[in-house]
């Protein structure tokens, strides 16, 4: 929470219980970065529907979809550049391919969408469903998806 706290400034940072939902979703999913014993950064994975996402601050269920959504992946500020959100990226997105997943969708924001688009996400089409879902989030937020496989 402390790190979550420190990295979104520009929204009101989710609740425990919205963010334990999340990981209650698929806790085989979601990752945590530790060195020496603390916490640096974590990355909240779970099933959801291709160009959709789940609003901010609700809780969720776990979905039955081949498509995955990184809902949050955060590292604490005095562990900013030492490479640990490409070691997180690098390890969910192995996750996946062992497990067959179709693609993993984000929601870009506080000017985040470049660096997610240099990790291979995608700008993506968006539904009825993702517009009204995106309406939570602050007014630069920016669905992408990066498809998997063949």
């Amino acid at each position: 929470m402390a790190i979550q706290a420190q990295c979104y400034v520009e929204l009101t940072p989710e609740s425990l219980t919205v963010m334990q939902s999340k990981w209650l979703a698929s806790p085989s999913t979601c990752v945590v970065f530790e060195q020496k014993q603390q916490v640096l950064a974590y990355a909240l994975v779970h099933p959801w529907s291709r160009a959709d996402a789940p609003s901010l601050n609700c809780e969720i269920s776990t979905q039955n979809t081949n498509s995955w959504y990184l809902h949050d992946m955060a590292i604490a500020l005095n562990a900013q550049n030492m490479g640990i959100g490409k070691q997180l990226i690098a390890y969910v997105l192995n996750l996946a391919k062992t497990a067959n997943i179709d693609g993993i969708g984000l929601v870009a924001v506080q000017g985040a969408q470049s660096y997610w688009q240099q990790q291979g996400f995608k700008p993506h089409a968006t539904s009825k469903s993702l517009t009204q879902s995106l309406s939570s989030y602050p007014d630069d937020a920016c669905y992408l998806y990066l498809a998997l496989g063949s």
